[in-house]
Formats: structure tokens, sequence, C-alpha cells
């Protein structure tokens, strides 16, 4: 059964911009082909709602229909070698169960408000440890799904091609709802820190990347300081959490963003702002986390289950390894030289990760070789949007590789750059589809770029607000400017338990052309 929640015309209170005609609670995944069906009771678009925690513009299913799969969160079966779970479990949850019986994913990531459709079906990369599982679909070894038509289907790893293209497929083949994922017996992690400048990083890059572990790093472009830590597993470390690191640890979990959120809003002068930032920085010296040993399940960030609630927000690409160094020393100057002309700068580190080769997934951000993300982070203060469309320009000039659901203000000529015959390769197998236009009335606000032209197109966009095309001339239709935010988020997919985004707001952007050098 499914039961009706609202029709709610407008935005709700998290500023998430929802404008559909029917609200449902998914009680069963078996009342999921009547509502893929039903196209009178339950009309098009219709959006699948999970954590709503994915970094991508929402504009809410207008005139269509909301599906909540928040119910579906049964982890149904623990075995030796896998986990099996609905779409709707979230990762937090699963993890925490997992380390109760001695087990965890290969992959822990940073925060636990991710549900397990979209570990599932989106990309999803996290530090990884070695080659071939450097993001979260590819601990999947088994999917089941409902077709567009309607009909249950089961996907193992023995599917191999197919299994790829649905790890990253968005929904846009089918709406999951049951993941079998590998685990591994649960073992330590020993965590050390060494605090570089961008010209001791650059130096030092080779013995860093080719030492064993994952990387994860902290970026300061106006400190010039990149905080680099390493997660070693080490079963033979005894585990060692100091009260100090734990004091850094709810620091970096709960303190920076509502830190950023407030001296942003407060501290209008900047050298008051560098001031205080300093101090609060100090508490998280690395001297005092050296030698620090744990389980993955223990850094991972608590966010609130109301997306909006968590003042922080990321933006992310990925690049080549062998280039980042270069890469993130232009990030430093594009920082400050953004900040001298727009007087914004994130008022949150940074991040990055280290990532393995993995063609797991068809779009895979380290599918052509090993890669570094970049994830300018934020509260998503006054100026942050402008600052991505930016930004956005100066990382795909630096052969940088997006996500369709953590790369904000994401244009389709950065897609078609990036991803090349692949995209070709995915609209292909979306037009051999049978039954895909009720999916496709479901599309995501990245994911469009990846579906076919089509005569119907028009049919396939939200019914209001300007949209830019993913093809042909890329110009957006309405009144939009083409460097306007809105003018850039094609509708959103049909995932099951979709992690989706917060909605940027409704401003207009202020038209400006990139200001990098």
């Amino acid at each position: 059964m499914v039961s009706k929640v609202t029709r709610s015309p407008g935005a709700d209170s998290s500023g998430i911009y929802r404008r559909p005609r029917i609200v449902l609670k998914l009680k069963r995944f078996e009342d999921l082909p009547a509502v893929l069906a039903k196209t009178k009771s339950y009309p098009t678009p219709i959006r699948m709602v999970g954590a709503d925690y994915s970094q991508t513009r929402c504009v809410g299913g207008d005139g269509g229909t909301t599906v909540d799969t928040g119910t579906l969160d049964k982890i149904l079966e623990f075995g030796e070698t896998t986990v099996r779970a609905q779409a709707g479990v979230r990762v937090g949850t699963l993890v925490r169960a997992l380390a109760e019986r001695g087990l965890e994913l290969p992959l822990t990531p940073e925060m636990g408000q991710i549900s397990l459709g979209a570990v599932a079906v989106t990309t999803l990369p996290q530090a990884s440890y070695g080659a071939g599982v450097a993001q979260l679909s590819s601990c999947v070894t088994e999917l089941k799904l409902i077709t567009p038509q309607g009909r249950q289907m089961t996907v193992t790893e023995r599917e191999r091609d197919l299994m790829r293209v649905l790890r990253s497929s968005f929904g846009l083949l089918g709406v999951v709802h049951e993941v079998v994922l590998r685990v591994r017996p649960l073992t330590p992690v020993k965590i050390d820190y060494q605090v570089l400048s961008i010209k001791e990083f650059t130096a030092r890059f080779g013995p860093i990347v080719n030492a064993p572990g994952a990387l994860r790093l902290h970026i300061s472009p106006f400190n010039d300081r990149i905080t680099v830590e390493r997660r070693t597993l080490d079963e033979s470390a005894s585990l060692s959490r100091s009260g100090i690191w734990q004091i850094r640890n709810s620091v970096m979990r709960n303190v920076l963003p509502a830190f950023g959120s407030t001296v942003g809003s407060v501290l209008a002068a900047p050298g008051l702002r560098a001031v205080m930032q300093k101090a609060l920085r100090a508490t998280l010296d690395h001297r005092s986390t050296r030698g620090v040993a744990m389980y993955a399940h223990e850094w991972m960030r608590d966010m609130p289950n109301e997306a909006w609630k968590a003042r922080h927000t990321y933006s992310l690409w990925a690049f080549p390894q062998g280039n980042f160094p270069k890469v993130l020393s232009e990030y430093f100057t594009f920082c400050k030289s953004y900040y001298k002309e727009h007087r914004y700068r994130c008022n949150v580190v940074s991040g990055a990760s280290r990532l393995h080769q993995d063609r797991g997934s068809l779009f895979s951000a380290s599918y052509s070789g090993p890669m570094f993300t970049l994830e300018p982070s934020s509260t998503g203060d006054a100026g942050w949007d402008d600052f991505l469309i930016d930004f956005n320009d100066f990382a795909s000039a630096n052969g940088g590789t997006p996500t369709f659901n953590q790369t904000r203000a994401l244009q389709p000529e950065h897609v078609a750059k990036s991803f090349g015959e692949r995209i070709k390769l995915f609209r292909a197998l979306r037009q051999r589809t049978p039954g895909g236009g009720r999916s496709c009335k479901a599309t995501g606000e990245r994911s469009s770029c990846l579906a076919a032209p089509s005569p119907a197109r028009r049919v396939l966009e939200p019914s209001s607000g300007p949209t830019r095309t993913a093809w042909g001339d890329g110009k957006p239709e309405g009144n939009c400017s083409p460097r306007c935010p809105q003018a850039s988020y094609p509708p959103r997919p049909l995932t099951l338990g979709r992690s989706t985004s917060r909605c940027e707001d409704a401003r207009q952007s202020t038209g400006r052309r990139r200001s990098w050098p």
C-alpha cells in the first residue's frame, strides 16, 4: 500500500522546491509497479526521495508524483561475506549493525546519511585502499529492481557489463529496491597526519601516493596548508582513541559547519574571521592525532535527518593523479583571485580523496586511472552558487571529471568533455529500453545529460521553470541567462532511495563570466 501525504504546491520548510501534485509514502516495494503503471492516478514525473542528501539542486517533480521510500529500511540478511538490505536503509545504520557482528564494508563513507539505493546506482567516490574499489557502488554484488515496464529483475556480478551500467544508471533503467553488498572482517585503521605547504606537498607527492593506505586531504588555500591524512589497515594495531582526538573529531563533524555559518553571517570583517578561524583550527593540531587507531565506522559523520539542518554542502570533481599537485596549486591561486575580485571564500575546510582506478561502473570518477577528488565545501552562504559556476569552468579546463549527483551547477558541455563515448553508449542503451518513457519523465537533475535526444524531449522536462538542454546548441530554455544556475539543471532520476539534493535557492546568477586567470 501507499499512503497519500500532501498536495503541497510549493517549497517545504527545508527550502527544497517541491511542487508535486501528489506526495506518497511507500509501504512495500510490491507497490512500485502499480505506481509506475497508473499514469492517471500517479502523474508524471515520478520522483523517488531517499535520504535527501545529494549535493545537486532539486526542483521537485513539478506537477507529478513524489514517493518517499524511507520506510524500506530493513536489513534482511547478514552473511559471512555479504549483507542484504532494502534500498531505504541508511549506510550509517548498516555499518554500525555490521560492526556489532565484527564486519564492515570495504569502503566507509565520510557521511552516514546515504541510502543504499543511492549507493547502488550513483557515483559516490571514497578514499580507497587499492585498485578496483574506489566508489561505494563497487561494493554491490546483486541488485533487485523494478523495470520501467513494472517487471521485477535481479542482476548479479555474473552479468558484468549490465552491472557496470546499472551501478551508475541513476535510476534511469529501473527502481532498485534491494541490494546485496560485499563485506569483510572488521579491521582497525591506523591514522597518521602530516601538515604540508603546497610547495612541500608537491615535492613529496611521489612518496605520499606510493605509500600504502587510503589518503584524505584537508585543504586550506588561504593558509597555504594541506593536512594529509593517511589511513592504513593494520590488524595488529591496538585501538587508541585519545581524548583530544575525540574532541577533534566532534569539532570536524559538528562544530565547523555551524561555526562557518555563524562567522559568515556575523563577522563581516575578514580580519576578525581569520583570527577566529585560526583559533578554532588550533584545536585540530595534527600532533594530537598521531598514532590513532580505530575502526572505520567511528569517523563517519552523523548528519541530521533533515538535510537543511546540516549547514554543510560541497561540490566534487576528480583530477588525474599525476597532474594533481599542479591542479591543487592552481586551485589555491583560483581561490585567492576569486576572493580578491568577488570577496567570497569558502567558509569550511575543503577536502580531497585519492581514488584508485575503478572500472566497476560506467561513470566511475576513476574509470581511466587513479584520481584525486577536489571538494570545495561551504555552509551554502551567499556567493556559494556563483563561486561554483566559476569553479566548474576551472575544473573542466584542468581536465576534471564531475559526478552527476555531487557536482553542483554542472553544464552539459562539462559532461560531454569528461565522459565522451561513455555518454553515447548509455544513451544508446536507454533508447533500447522498452517502456522507458515513465522513467524518463522522472529523470534526474544531472542524469538527463545521459538520456538520448528525442522529439519528445519537451514532455520529459519539469512542468515549470527554465532548463538547459543536454544536447544540440546548449542554449537554455526560458528567459534564463546561460550562466544562471537554474538553466543548468535537468529533472532528477527515478531512483529508489536516491539521496536527493537540497535545493539551491531560486536567486539568479549575477551573470558574470569566470574570474580565474
